[in-house]
């Protein structure tokens, strides 16, 4: 019985790191979505706000993409109720202290630069955010 893929949304102007990370992504059994520049993933944050479609469990944010800034894409879903807990890696080649300040402001987000990470640890790290997230959701229902 296979168990359910976790689905992974990835913002990146690059399509061969897209390619890349999903066969990494997919080994270890996440399902993994691209999504080519920051206007398209304003769309998709939309599109889950309407409940047009199903919230992933997991966003991979460049920050230099065309259009619209990884971190305004990161502002925008941390705005959506339904995304705040959502797990986010900001997935980088640009080392930039005021965008690792924005990124400390924001829950269960991680600021990593691609130079420190092969995508493997990256799927083994996002995999320990969503379970994080997982036991957080529940420990507040258990409250409740």
């Amino acid at each position: 019985m296979d168990k359910e893929r976790k689905k992974v949304i990835y913002v990146e102007d690059e399509p061969d790191l897209i390619e890349l990370c999903r066969i990494s992504f997919n080994f270890s059994g996440f399902e993994l979505e691209g999504v080519l520049n920051g206007e398209e993933a304003m769309a998709v944050v939309n599109k889950i706000k309407n409940k047009e479609i199903q919230a992933p469990d997991a966003f991979i944010l460049d920050i230099l993409l065309p259009k619209i800034s990884g971190i305004e894409v990161l502002k925008e879903i941390r705005k959506n109720k339904e995304l705040d807990g959502v797990p986010i890696v900001v997935f980088t080649n640009y080392s930039n202290e005021e965008y690792k300040n924005e990124t400390r402001k924001h829950k269960n987000t991680k600021y990593v630069l691609k130079t420190d990470i092969i995508p493997t640890q990256l799927a083994d790290m996002i995999e320990k955010m969503i379970e994080k997230s997982k036991n957080i959701f529940r420990d507040a229902q258990s409250i409740t």
